[in-house]
């Protein structure tokens, strides 16, 4: 009998053993969740497109798009920051703008979009910037499984973002009609991550001229990538 006892009890402790090998081997198999999150670290004033005033009254429009492997939008997150008064030489630092960040994709690719305009209404733009920063800055929020490529302009990708986070039409389309500063996309595939990069630093310079006033404004900002446990 007491061998019986004896062999039972292994059994028992061989069956424990077995499960707690398991659950430790379905632990490490399991990879924490990718996020990629959009900080502006500065954005410059070089030289102005209102000469006569002394400043611009602009805004920075900016949205992470989440695209899977059939280039169709699947989730994004948008940001805005302005109207603010821009003389020659003045620098807005990170603090003054908004942080987004979204899931990646398992396949597919995240495309970081930053649209740079001049205002002519300031109240109406305001209330706009105010808007996308309340209703527009979560990225989970599906999109409406648009094909990117009805999209050709990182301007159209902006307010693309902007419809599909129910921000409306009538909304986002006031700054079509203002002057366009600068205008830019980044794609990072997410077959080309590695685990040795985690930021993705982006400079830009936008330039141009408006009524023989030649405007020069210097974008930095940066995407981090960053891992969360879905158990969080």
């Amino acid at each position: 009998m007491k061998n019986i006892f004896i062999h039972i009890f292994f059994l028992i402790l061989g069956f424990t053993s077995c499960r707690s090998t398991k659950s430790i081997a379905e632990n490490k198999a399991k990879k924490p969740d990718q996020f990629a999150i959009f900080q502006v670290k500065s954005l410059k004033a070089i030289n102005l497109e209102e000469e006569l005033t002394f400043a611009d009254e602009v805004v920075l429009t900016y949205s992470l798009t989440a695209v899977d492997e059939n280039n169709k939008v699947v989730q994004v997150a948008n940001g805005s920051w302005g109207v603010e008064s821009m003389k020659k030489g003045q620098v807005a630092l990170s603090e003054k703008f908004k942080i987004i960040e979204m899931q990646i994709p398992l396949k597919g690719k995240i495309l970081s979009s930053v649209v740079l305009t001049e205002i002519d209404d300031y109240q109406k733009a305001q209330s706009t910037v105010k808007k996308i920063n309340e209703f527009g800055g979560l990225g989970k929020i599906p999109a409406m499984f648009i094909t990117l490529g009805e999209f050709e302009t990182p301007l159209a990708i902006v307010f693309a973002s902007l419809q599909a986070a129910g921000i409306g039409l009538k909304a986002v389309e006031k700054f079509d009609q203002d002057d366009l500063l600068g205008q830019s996309t980044f794609d990072l595939d997410v077959s080309s991550l590695s685990s040795s990069q985690k930021k993705y630093p982006i400079n830009l310079i936008f330039e141009g001229e408006h009524l023989r006033n030649k405007f020069r404004y210097e974008l930095n900002y940066e995407l981090k990538i960053i891992e969360k446990s879905s158990n969080h």
